[in-house]
């Protein structure tokens, strides 16, 4: 018999992973959270956490922004940023890192931190993330209801209608008599026509006839001399004109106002020693692999081959075939 509890799979949800890379960048001295209301009209919370996780290969890659407290040592807190991330999801949930990308996303004046502090970090390992349990609620039964019954009404009686008797006298319309049409003569003595006058005026004035109008004669134009086509007439006389006499040339003589002055040369400015600062000695980066454990790639079996069978197609004839 197997035991009930190795059986089973557990995986790691993408918020678990964003509240581990969260506190291991919390647990690195010189980064400095930041909420985005005190960030300013359109500013941004820091950190800002981005995790892609492969569960079958258990891997995962962050990309983390920050923010650290001015002045510090940039370069190393965003360093031992990046190590404390891969040790802190390798430590928590035994998944490698591919990849781990921090950019400083801002800064915010506090208290100095040296390089010595960031160096003298507490190991991500032993930094446990934060967990608020939610509250249980245990579920409350509510007491029975009595079930009532329902009582249906009884049935109303059904009233029968009496119909009235059919022994009605029926009694016949006679239409009423055409009236006589009687003819009406008119017999009127004529009337004489008066003559009407407008209200305004009432007397009648003469009409006067009009006067003849006096007619005058039009004279027509002499008529005017042809000219040929192309020949210009000329509209102003010829008037001879005299050109001037030249005047003599006048001797012009430039008189210079100014002085030559002397100019002095601005004297030479002494040497100034530059000291040069010491060349920093180089540090020794050591490179390790994201991924140090070798990936057991398992290759797909070939299919076996099957035989294929080729049939001759044979013409289907009549009796003879």
């Amino acid at each position: 018999m197997t035991d009930s509890s190795t059986q089973g799979h557990t995986r790691i949800s993408l918020r678990t992973m964003e509240h581990i890379v969260t506190a291991a960048i919390a647990s690195v001295p010189g980064t400095k959270a930041i909420e985005a209301k005190l960030a300013g009209i359109g500013g941004r919370g820091f950190p800002r956490v981005s995790v892609q996780m492969d569960s079958e290969r258990e891997v995962a890659a962050v990309n983390a922004t920050i923010g650290v407290v001015w002045p510090s040592p940039v370069t190393t807190v965003a360093e031992h940023t990046r190590a404390a991330i891969s040790e802190a999801i390798a430590a928590h949930t035994g998944y490698s890192t591919t990849r781990v990308n921090v950019i400083v996303g801002g800064s915010v004046p506090g208290k100095r931190v040296t390089a010595t502090e960031v160096e003298q970090r507490q190991l991500a390992a032993t930094v446990a993330p934060r967990i608020k349990p939610l509250p249980v609620w245990q579920p409350v039964t509510a007491e029975s209801v009595n079930v009532r019954s329902i009582a249906t009404p009884q049935e109303a009686p059904v009233r029968t209608i009496a119909a009235p008797s059919t022994g009605v006298a029926v009694r016949s319309i006679k239409p009423p008599r055409e009236a006589e049409v009687r003819s009406i003569s008119a017999n009127l003595p004529d009337h004489q026509l008066r003559e009407v006058s407008s209200p305004s005026d009432h007397s009648v004035r003469p009409v006067q006839e009009p006067q003849p109008v006096r007619v005058h004669g039009v004279a027509t134009p002499r008529p005017a001399k042809l000219v040929p086509s192309g020949q210009i007439r000329p509209l102003a006389r010829k008037v001879q004109v005299a050109t001037p006499r030249p005047q003599p040339l006048r001797e012009i003589e430039i008189r210079h106002e100014w002085a030559p002055r002397r100019v002095q040369a601005p004297k030479a400015a002494p040497a100034r020693k530059v000291e040069v600062p010491r060349p920093q000695p180089l540090k020794r980066i050591e490179v390790t692999p994201a991924n140090p454990r070798p990936l057991h790639v398992d290759a797909p079996r070939p299919e076996p081959l099957r035989a294929i069978s080729i049939n001759p197609y044979r013409p289907q004839g009549g009796n003879n075939g």
